[in-house]
């Protein structure tokens, strides 16, 4: 594919980040070619973890045949190479494994690079500039002519079919599904949530605070899109402590059909002993004794796991490491603007009326390792995994790729992206890589 006008333009250092609501946008755009303008239709799926795909049509200008072009996509911020300073105010979005789906497939294609912006008072990536990379890494600069984020009424068969075959997971399952509704026995379902947050922390309390309220939204406004029951019990702020940990989960009676969610975020810690998951430190005050103020997480695990509910996620969001190591703060997280996409009723059933029962044990961090976070977004394991979470639930995901293995393995490799390329404060004081690598069993 001709491209005759070159900028030599080239990033001196590049770190990937991985950093999900779901951004869907249509992009036009034009480059000089030999005979003129060249001019290009691209339809990107970008996820806040960072990941996501583009698809671009275009005619070839010579001869007017018609190309259809997939691509993976990673994004990357510019770092100084001499300073090794990140510049975060400019996100490149960069085509990467391009393949022609339509067209003559002996052709190649050279990836285009999507450039987003940040106003420095602003909260989103924007789009700002498009570039596309040659076999001689030579870069020619295009120019866009629109720019639509997408929402669900834009998403026409029409419009999808530009992008789409028909037998598509894409575009079946906007168009093809059948929804399956739930029977008045499943409508009796009760999902369960405890909630248990270290807000009055003076070092974590405002990141625990972000990872409270935000996972008890999603799941509140899970239960009233599945038209299911909804049971609450929050454990924060001057209720903090391990009696009423204890409490709560002892009177947890969930029937055979129902759903159990128990989430902490604060501080955690490990021993010299058998439990590779973290103990959770559950002290009211900071003169209460650590060791009998402490539960580890998979005794909590282990006896919600008898009480036999169909589905049973018992997670954690904290350090898994010496006691007393201090929290690791990290840098933000790169959000572009939201699609209001809905979710999929048939996703939903799928992870959350599964035909056989299944418990799960999660936690932020391996044994030896601290758990990242920011007051910004919380922490990053509860980040990722709600992202995840909502990337599954999308109607654009493919309902045979539904799964909790799936999906955990997906915030699980986000997570640890994002740790590798962010900066968090160690214990001595230094700033350094962070290194987190989430962990998690299955039953």
């Amino acid at each position: 594919m001709p491209r005759k006008i070159y900028l030599i333009f080239f990033f001196a250092c590049i770190a990937f980040c991985s950093l999900h609501a779901q951004s869907l946008y249509e992009f036009k755009y034009t480059f000089k070619g030999e005979k003129g303008l060249e001019y290009y239709n691209a339809f990107m799926v970008r996820y806040d973890d960072g990941t996501g795909y583009i698809r671009v049509n275009y005619a070839e200008p010579s001869t007017g045949e018609k190309y259809l072009v997939d691509m993976d996509m990673e994004e990357s911020y510019d770092i100084d190479g001499k300073t090794g300073v990140t510049d975060s105010s400019l996100l490149y979005f960069t085509g990467i494994n391009p393949v022609i789906i339509s067209g003559d497939t002996t052709e190649g294609y050279d990836p285009d690079i999507y450039v987003f912006e940040k106003k420095e008072d602003g909260d989103y990536y924007d789009p700002l500039k498009v570039y596309s990379v040659d076999d001689n890494d030579s870069i020619s600069e295009g120019d866009f002519t629109d720019v639509r984020l997408l929402s669900a009424e834009d998403l026409t068969e029409d419009f999808v079919s530009q992008y789409f075959f028909k037998d598509e997971p894409f575009y079946k399952g906007l168009f093809e599904t059948t929804t399956r509704q739930l029977t008045n026995d499943e409508k009796a379902i009760t999902l369960h949530v405890i909630i248990v947050a270290n807000t009055n922390d003076p070092d974590i309390g405002t990141t625990c605070m972000l990872d409270k309220d935000r996972t008890l939204k999603i799941f509140t406004d899970l239960a009233e899109f599945m038209g299911i029951k909804l049971d609450v019990k929050t454990i924060f702020g001057n209720d903090y402590n391990k009696q009423n940990v204890q409490d709560a989960v002892t009177a947890l009676k969930p029937a055979p059909q129902d759903i159990v969610i128990f989430y902490y975020s604060g501080h955690g810690f490990s021993k010299n002993d058998q439990y590779q998951y973290p103990y959770m430190e559950l002290r009211a005050k900071s003169f209460q004794g650590l060791n009998e103020n402490s539960i580890n997480i998979e005794e909590v695990y282990n006896l919600i796991k008898q009480k036999g509910a169909r589905v049973s996620l018992v997670m954690s969001d904290c350090c898994n490491t010496l006691p007393e190591t201090p929290a690791a703060v990290s840098g933000e997280v790169a959000l572009t603007r939201s699609s209001s996409l809905g979710w999929s009723l048939n996703n939903c059933l799928q992870l959350f009326l599964p035909t056989a029962p299944v418990a799960i044990l999660m936690t932020a961090a391996k044994k030896g390792e601290m758990s990242a976070g920011n007051n910004s977004y919380g922490g990053f394991f509860t980040f990722n995994f709600r992202t995840s979470l909502l990337n599954f639930l999308s109607p654009t995901h493919e309902f045979t790729g539904v799964s909790w293995k799936s999906l955990i393995d997906e915030a699980q490799t986000q997570t640890v992206k994002k740790a590798t390329n962010t900066l968090c404060n160690n214990p001595d004081g230094t700033r350094g890589r962070c290194v987190q690598h989430p962990v998690y069993k299955m039953w």
